[in-house]
């Protein structure tokens, strides 16, 4: 479980460098499978979910105030559904993008947050009652802090639900389920292809 516990704490640190420092893409999703396979001790099952769900969120950049689903976390989880909690790897990858998914709308209430203290810090940055520094840092702080503990409600809740569910599950769903995997590197691919074939549009 410690282990499990550290996992979290590194992934949480490798979200950070979505928006918020650094940029240097170390969390692209094929980054932190890879980075979270090995540490977990299946580089390669992180490899192979960290290239599928890189393939799903080629297109998705975090520009503005736009908030899509954390790419780094979708990876994260799913390689800690599979290699923790004995998922089928189909099923892991689904359960990935969910929860990806599921921390746009957290991400969402922290910018809004973060928004309505902006009066505030900028009469404490006026009277210098705080530095532009500390500003930052306590900003880094509550997001790292806002990760980690959805994270862990996924290894508290959402793991051991789906984990005890998983031998229950119709053969057909996993029929199902293991095609749709297996097509989204196809689906991602041709996205890639239609992006690099568009056209720009004349004035």
């Amino acid at each position: 479980m410690a282990g499990l516990l550290l996992i979290c704490a590194v992934l949480a640190v490798l979200e950070l460098d979505t928006t918020y420092w650094g940029q240097v893409l170390i969390s692209r999703p094929i980054v932190v499978g890879s980075v979270i396979g090995f540490l977990s001790g299946n580089f390669f099952l992180g490899l192979q979910l960290g290239i599928f769900t890189e393939l799903i969120y080629l297109d998705f950049m975090p520009i503005g105030g736009v908030t899509p689903p954390s790419g780094a976390l979708s990876s994260g989880i799913a390689v800690i559904m599979a290699q923790y909690f004995g998922l089928d790897i189909y099923f892991a990858f689904f359960v990935g993008i969910i929860g990806g998914l599921a921390f746009s709308f957290v991400e969402k209430e922290l910018r809004r947050l973060r928004t309505r203290n902006l009066p505030q810090i900028e009469h404490e940055l006026k009277t210098n009652a705080t530095s532009a520094g500390k500003v930052i840092l306590q900003s880094l702080l509550l997001q790292l802090l806002a990760v980690y503990a959805f994270l862990l409600v996924c290894i508290s809740v959402i793991g051991p639900a789906f984990g005890s569910i998983s031998a229950k599950i119709p053969e057909h769903l996993h029929i199902a389920f293991k095609f749709s995997y297996f097509v989204v590197p196809w689906i991602g691919l041709a996205g890639l292809l239609l992006s690099f074939s568009a056209k720009p549009k004349s004035d």
